[in-house]
């Protein structure tokens, strides 16, 4: 097996850079803020992004390609992430290099590295695997191209043609296919959002209704989760019912930046989805807290 490092670029110390800002910027909010839902939310906020931040940070930093009698591997992340693509289903590969000038849908990039999902221009959807763009090579199959930047070129392209894999100019075409509704990776998360949403918009005013919230509620609470704030229980339940409402709103955006996306890249619009599951479910666990 043939093995293929990827061509070191500068990228890692931007996504080290925003790691760090981010950091700093969601620390001093949590010193300054005294609120029990803002500071959870910033808290979970902070948890994602340090996560988001260091899958792609492993990514980069461990990136490299291998070559068999049959398959290409990329490999990354120490081994966890490994994609296997069979050479017959390489229709044609071709190269590039400069800026790379695209959109990107998902993942880490920007002009001279990308790493993730992207509209590439003349090329398609593809999965970029590139960490410097002196010398991209971009693959097509089927389902989607892949954009790879190996350290040995020219080797690593005189081992493609080794497996009559030949240079190719194809054209791109967006999807106008877009059925998001009979996805069930899309719309098993979507129904589950909308049934939080109804339950911390509901819940609250049907106990209300029947007389089973106290005569004063809690309305407000510092980030040590003592109330600050006390109201009857009318208030607390619209005011709950109000934070129903807004995710609401978040699922409705949501969902049509997922349908946006989609016309590009499926798998990129679910993580829209995954946005207000995240935050209706840290919603009605306050809640039920606070009940």
């Amino acid at each position: 097996m043939e093995n293929y490092k990827s061509i070191k670029g500068s990228g890692v110390y931007l996504i080290l850079g925003i790691s760090v800002l981010y950091n700093a910027l969601f620390i001093t909010l949590l010193f300054f803020m005294n609120s029990y839902e803002i500071s959870s939310l910033l808290k979970i906020v902070l948890i994602v992004c340090n996560i988001y931040q260091i899958y792609y940070l492993t990514i980069y930093a461990s990136l490299n390609y291998s070559i068999d009698d049959e398959n290409l591997y990329i490999n990354s992340a120490f081994g966890i992430k490994k994609i296997k693509v069979p050479f017959n289903e390489i229709e044609g590969y071709r190269k590039a290099k400069g800026h790379i000038r695209g959109i990107k849908l998902s993942g880490y990039g920007k002009n001279y590295f990308a790493i993730g999902r992207a509209i590439i221009e003349k090329i398609g959807i593809t999965y970029m695997f590139v960490t410097s763009t002196e010398d991209i090579i971009y693959l097509k199959t089927k389902d989607i191209n892949y954009g790879l930047s190996p350290e040995d070129f020219d080797k690593f392209e005189k081992e493609l043609n080794k497996k009559n894999v030949s240079p190719l100019v194809w054209e791109y075409k967006a999807n106008r296919n877009i059925n998001l509704h009979k996805d069930r990776k899309f719309f098993i998360p979507f129904v589950v959002v909308a049934i939080i949403t109804l339950i911390i918009t509901l819940n609250p005013i049907v106990l209300y209704l029947y007389d089973k919230l106290p005569a004063m509620m809690p309305l407000n609470f510092n980030s040590q989760f003592v109330a600050v704030k006390l109201g009857t229980g009318k208030q607390f339940a619209f005011k709950q019912a109000f934070y129903g409402v807004l995710n609401m709103a978040v699922l409705f955006c949501m969902y049509y930046a997922a349908y946006f996306c989609a016309k590009y890249d499926r798998k990129s619009a679910y993580k829209f989805i995954y946005v207000p599951l995240i935050i209706s479910i840290a919603f009605l666990v306050m809640q039920i807290r606070v009940l």
